[in-house]
């Protein structure tokens, strides 16, 4: 089967994977993954199996694998879902070869113009469940210097000290337990890119809590328990005032 073509911008494309067998393009995702993420590349026989289904596999969540493609060459990778219980996009791997770093799309460079298209996609998915609104794409974001750069780009830092779990290598039998009893832990940076439909242009503390628990408890699956999930809820700070934006 033919994957979908989600966006196309001259020789830029950026292509739709989930259950659609288009084996050839998954592959050269999961390739640029372990290429581009070193770290994670254990992930790939999961994000592999998690291919072979459709966008709606977990209830209220739907996800989306999509490839870029420049001039019909693998250049690219975005995942990313949409939390739909809490009005959010969640953005996980975003990585563009270094050859490709400097294509331009309309003025915006390739990194910019996905989380954009995927702020897009979050959009377009709560409106054909029927939400009235969302507060935006969440991102993990690795460094200071990354940080920086989002925020050059409208993406909002919150006030959270966050830590990304990293899960093990499968291994046959082990429990889920188990799992998360092995979660080495490493420290991220979050920020969100605003759904500017909204019209109330603020964040509280509750909804970056909600923000920060959409990535460690729907999305990794740690239990609200957790110590180092009660560690994330304490460190944000009860705000006096509203963490503003201004509506690009």
């Amino acid at each position: 089967m033919a994957s979908q073509l989600v966006r196309s911008e001259g020789d830029v494309k950026i292509w739709s994977l989930l259950g659609l067998g288009d084996s050839a393009r998954i592959e050269a995702l999961l390739s640029l993954y372990a290429e581009l993420f070193p770290q994670y590349a254990h992930y790939v026989p999961r994000m592999r199996r998690r291919a072979e289904y459709g966008e709606e596999h977990r209830a209220g969540h739907i996800v989306h694998y999509w490839l870029l493609e420049v001039d019909g060459q693998p250049a690219g990778l975005r995942t990313f879902r949409y939390v739909r219980e809490r009005r959010v996009g969640l953005a996980h791997a975003l990585a563009v070869k270094p050859a490709y770093r400097t294509v331009n799309v309309g003025e915006q460079r390739l990194s910019m113009f996905l989380v954009r298209a995927c702020l897009d996609q979050i959009i377009a998915d709560s409106e054909r469940l029927g939400d009235e609104f969302t507060f935006g794409m969440v991102n993990e974001v690795e460094s200071p210097n990354l940080m920086e750069h989002y925020r050059r780009n409208g993406i909002l830092e919150l006030p959270v000290k966050y830590m990304e779990p990293v899960f093990p290598g499968e291994h046959p039998g082990r429990t889920r337990a188990e799992e998360i009893a092995l979660v080495r832990f490493a420290p991220m940076f979050l920020g969100i890119l605003p759904d500017t439909r909204r019209g109330i242009p603020f964040y509280t503390s509750d909804m970056v809590a909600s923000f920060a628990l959409a990535f460690l408890v729907d999305h990794y699956g740690l239990p609200v328990e957790h110590p180092q999930v009660q560690s994330m809820l304490n460190s944000i700070p009860a705000l006096s005032r509203r963490i503003e934006w201004i509506p690009q």
